[in-house]
């Protein structure tokens, strides 16, 4: 069963959120509260696939009315649940990249 009581604690210079259900903190979020974007979102394993997700992010979209976020372009969890929220991918924007330590050669 989910607790019923979700606590926001709010980092007002930098729009960093703590994420608590109870007293229990189960994940972080960044939001730029001008463009009305989630620009960060996790909720630490432990507390994953459990609803909270879901349950503070409703929390987080009434009171910031958010209209867009950043998502990795491979997290099909996490697009999964912003979809239900309304989002829709509008550009793969977000690519993983690396530089193959073993090549030698960064040109």
């Amino acid at each position: 069963m989910i607790p019923t009581d979700v606590r926001i604690n709010e980092n007002e210079l930098y729009q960093e959120v703590e994420l608590f259900i109870g007293d229990t903190k189960v994940g972080e979020a960044e939001i730029e509260v001008t463009k009305r974007m989630l620009s960060k979102f996790v909720i630490y394993e432990p507390y994953q696939n459990k609803g909270y997700g879901t349950r503070i992010l409703n929390e987080l979209m009434q009171m910031y009315m958010l209209t867009n976020l950043w998502v990795e372009a491979d997290n099909d969890r996490a697009i999964h649940v912003y979809e239900k929220f309304g989002f829709k991918k509008v550009e793969p924007t977000m690519y993983k990249m690396e530089v193959n330590a073993d090549d030698g050669d960064c040109d």
